[in-house]
């Protein structure tokens, strides 16, 4: 590598990482962790890649894995609490503004350690997410 090239690298500038999400799986009801079909779900959700270690980045968009020097945030991803379930199957549903025109797949709601929101879902193979917390955090 050329040393222009090296300088250029050190120079870029990339959105900086926000923060580190550990999100579970959670039930506002305890027996569903004991459904079938609930834990159907969560291996869904585990699979689909919704599950486990994520790093924030600034516009909304999530990677595996953590990186250091970055504050942790948990979270929990309720897998008996509409749309949830919906929204790790894929399933597509009305969109209530309009009524009559194309269905779409629901957004997930993960409830963060200090009970505000983030929405989830997927733009071609990147999970995204959006929301209150997020913008909180970006001000902050």
């Amino acid at each position: 590598m050329g040393v222009w090239q090296w300088v250029r690298r050190l120079c870029r500038r990339s959105p900086a990482d926000l923060f580190n999400l550990v999100v579970e799986p959670a039930y506002a009801i305890k027996a569903s962790s004991r459904n079938p079909y609930f834990q159907g779900i969560e291996r869904l959700a585990r699979d689909a890649g919704l599950l486990g270690e994520f790093v924030v980045e600034a516009g909304g968009t999530l990677r595996q894995g953590r990186a250091e020097g970055l504050p942790t945030r948990s979270a929990r991803l309720m897998l008996d609490v509409y749309p949830n379930p919906a929204a790790v199957e894929g399933r597509s549903v009305a969109d209530y503004a309009e009524g009559d025109g194309p269905r779409r797949v629901p957004r997930a709601t993960l409830v963060l350690d200090d009970e505000s929101e983030l929405f989830l879902w997927f733009e071609g193979k990147r999970a995204r997410v959006a929301g209150p917390a997020l913008a909180a955090t970006k001000r902050a």
